[in-house]
């Protein structure tokens, strides 16, 4: 695992917390960045989908990342995360 990749996802990951601008992003684009983050921290989504619907458009987009590798899965999410930032704005970071 290249450290590097690993610090900076951390990284991106905890300014996604408290980025207010984001959450402005589209459902869709929130649901792929679910997606990146859980394949990245998670592994593979599991078999069964959730019951509740609103959580089914999120578990879908983490179940097409289907045998993504922990890295590629980081570096998607931070590209997005980049990419999402130059969007919405993040207040000045």
């Amino acid at each position: 695992m290249d450290e590097s990749l690993e610090g900076t996802f951390k990284q991106v990951a905890e300014f996604v917390q408290t980025w207010e601008e984001g959450k402005k992003a589209p459902p869709d684009v929130l649901a792929q960045t679910y997606a990146f983050f859980k394949q990245a921290t998670t592994g593979d989504a599991p078999a069964e989908a959730p019951e509740e619907e609103s959580k089914k458009a999120k578990y879908e987009a983490w179940l097409a990342n289907k045998g993504m590798t922990k890295e590629k899965a980081m570096s998607e999410y931070i590209k997005l995360i980049e990419e999402k930032k130059k969007e919405f704005g993040f207040g000045g970071a």
